[in-house]
């Protein structure tokens, strides 16, 4: 007999604590930047402003960062009000509040205005590859998933001393892009990537846009720029040639089918950009579900149990074997998606 909907999401689905702890915790204290009401001392006008229709003052609100409303509701009393009508602000701080805390404690609570982290809200695709994304790329507010934050460098994080060594720019340079400080805690799938100093980090694709915009070209740039073996500790090489390699373009190809597993560096601040960020879509709240069925699969691949006729149904011909069920694995969907998923996953049933 098979399951119900509400049965397959209840007994198949699940939130793997392993990923979402790789990345910046969903613990952080919750806080709303305007949470505190002006006191009677304060004034209820906004002087000028005033004279401007509702409407026109609920559409400049959305253009402000969290910074300036947590600032303009403090001291006027008619703001603080506008703000706590405003649906786009209502709508994050009720799906989001999370988000706020982060961004606060990586200095980042002035980066982005209300509009554009309502947009992302509404929206639910991966920015690389275009599937459901889970998670919130911090600096440049785009949405990403598990399987492209791990393989895609060009929505990796690095300190800037590494981004003036591996792409060769100044830190005068780079000072026109924006960065974060990052967050001290636990980092990356082991769980054990203890990260208690806070450091400046920037966007892998950020810095290699500006290398473009500086040089002309990606090739004048690596012309200008070189990266010379015989002066560069291997590792380190290997490193930053793979971070000249981002694309600033989306993945041209499925992620689950990207062999790059002997080629593929690690990523010295794995999830240290990036935080769960739930998604509007169809009148509910998503916040990704993982499935049961395709971790069973990737254990049993590993003790060599998995029949053979399954592994040919799932594993695209060329494809790494154990690089496509573990991204399989690490693969977030909706509820529909899930559920669609559901009839079609061996080891779900």
């Amino acid at each position: 007999m098979g399951f119900s909907k509400q049965e397959t999401l209840l007994h198949l689905s699940y939130w793997p604590r392993y990923i979402l702890n790789s990345v910046i915790s969903l613990e952080s204290e919750s806080i709303d930047p305007a949470s505190k009401r002006p006191g009677n001392d304060h004034p209820s006008s906004l002087g000028n402003l005033d004279r401007l229709p509702l409407e026109l003052l609920l559409e400049a609100f959305t253009y402000l960062d969290f910074q300036s409303v947590s600032r303009l509701s403090r001291v006027s009393m008619r703001s603080y009000f506008i703000l706590a009508s405003l649906t786009a602000y209502r709508d994050l701080t009720s799906s989001t509040r999370h988000v706020f805390s982060v961004l606060k404690n990586a200095g980042i609570l002035g980066l982005h205005s209300i509009g554009t982290l309502h947009d992302v809200l509404f929206t639910g695709k991966c920015a690389s590859c275009g599937a459901f994304g889970a998670f919130l790329l911090l600096l440049s507010a785009e949405r990403c998933c598990f399987v492209c934050l791990t393989i895609n460098q060009s929505l990796w994080v690095f300190s800037l001393p590494v981004a003036t060594q591996s792409f060769g720019l100044t830190k005068q340079q780079l000072s026109v892009l924006p960065f974060m400080w990052s967050i001290p805690g636990k980092y990356g799938l082991s769980y054990t990537g203890s990260r208690q100093k806070s450091v400046r980090l920037v966007s892998v694709k950020a810095v290699e846009k500006l290398a473009i915009k500086l040089y002309g070209s990606e090739e004048k740039h690596n012309a200008k720029c070189p990266l010379i073996p015989f002066d560069i500790v291997p590792y380190k090489l290997e490193k930053w040639r793979w971070y000249r390699l981002a694309t600033l373009l989306p993945l041209a190809q499925n992620p689950l089918m990207v062999n790059d597993r002997a080629i593929r560096p690690k990523d010295d601040f794995f999830g240290m950009g990036v935080t769960p960020f739930p998604s509007l879509l169809n009148g509910c709240v998503e916040e990704g579900l993982w499935c049961r069925g395709c971790e069973l699969t990737l254990e049993k691949y590993d003790l060599r149990s998995l029949r053979p006729d399954v592994l040919a149904s799932l594993v695209p011909q060329g494809c790494d074997v154990r690089s496509f069920l573990e991204r399989m694995q690490h693969k977030a969907r909706t509820r529909a998606g899930f559920l669609e998923h559901a009839k079609h996953c061996p080891l779900a049933g």
